[in-house]
């Protein structure tokens, strides 16, 4: 932020940043708005673990709901754009009230627009995805579709795949509703905030794409059987996706290109540890 403010005068140039919701005390938020930040990204993450990055301490559940919806309505007080950022799929969520909860925080919080990631693990990006990989429990899904959005690589543990779906597809329809975009509208401050908002939410495929991989997994098993771990062949549903993606290139992809080995990280510590 010293950097910012030694670059440029106030309101010269214009930012948004992504930052941990715990970062975001009332004195930061005045500073952010005084040197032109239009819009935060913080992360929440999970109602029920990973507490440091939103501030909450020990609080769970409910309590965790109320208080981090009167931070992002703290936010919003100087900040018009904020997206809140929640992970789907952690090994502390089960049954159907962290998705509920998340509901009973876009009621408290009505300007704010919700991104929904599907748990990855990716690589070495952290400790406990060897946990994860010696469990047997990453899938060798292509990179192309590890954005969060198209593919989960980890089976759930709490879950049934179809089960995690129905609540995944559930919680996406309600945040992208027409009660939801209204709610935001009414909720948001300045015109650049309510467009961003709705064109978001009224040109996003989430739910339909979503609702396609739910059909797959009752109606092709071969689908089921990759996202199960039962086998590492790609189904025909993801390669193409991927070869339309590719395009003309796709004909220059070498044997077994588009695959990797969802191992290498617990292998390459195992050969080091020899």
């Amino acid at each position: 932020m010293a950097a910012i403010e030694r670059a440029a005068r106030p309101g010269q140039i214009r930012f948004v940043a992504e930052s941990s919701l715990s970062l975001l005390s009332e004195p930061h938020l005045e500073r952010l708005r005084r040197n032109g930040f239009d819009g935060l990204l913080p992360g929440i993450e999970s109602w029920y673990d990973l507490g440091n990055k939103s501030k909450t301490g020990r609080n769970q559940g409910l309590d965790k709901v109320r208080q981090v919806a009167e931070h992002i309505n703290l936010v919003l007080r100087y900040v018009p754009y904020v997206q809140a950022n929640l992970v789907l799929g952690l090994d502390s969520d089960e049954g159907p009230e962290p998705f509920e909860l998340t509901r009973r925080f876009l009621d408290l919080a009505p300007g704010v627009y919700p991104a929904f990631s599907l748990l990855t693990a990716y690589g070495q990006a952290a400790p406990i995805n060897l946990e994860l990989q010696r469990a047997g429990r990453v899938l060798p899904f292509p990179f192309r579709f590890l954005d969060n959005l198209h593919a989960m690589n980890v089976r759930p543990k709490n879950y049934t795949w179809p089960d995690f779906y129905d609540h995944v597809v559930a919680v996406n329809r309600d945040a992208l509703s027409g009660r939801r975009i209204r709610a935001r509208f009414l909720a948001n401050r300045g015109i650049g905030a309510r467009f961003i908002n709705a064109v978001r939410a009224g040109t996003s495929n989430r739910v339909v794409y979503q609702s396609k991989v739910r059909s797959l997994l009752d109606s092709d098993s071969t689908v089921r059987g990759f996202f199960e771990g039962d086998s590492r062949v790609l189904p025909a549903f993801y390669k193409r996706r991927l070869q339309k993606s590719m395009g003309p290139l796709w004909d220059s992809l070498p044997a077994g290109a588009i695959m990797h080995d969802e191992h290498a990280y617990l292998k390459s510590s195992l050969t080091k540890a020899a």
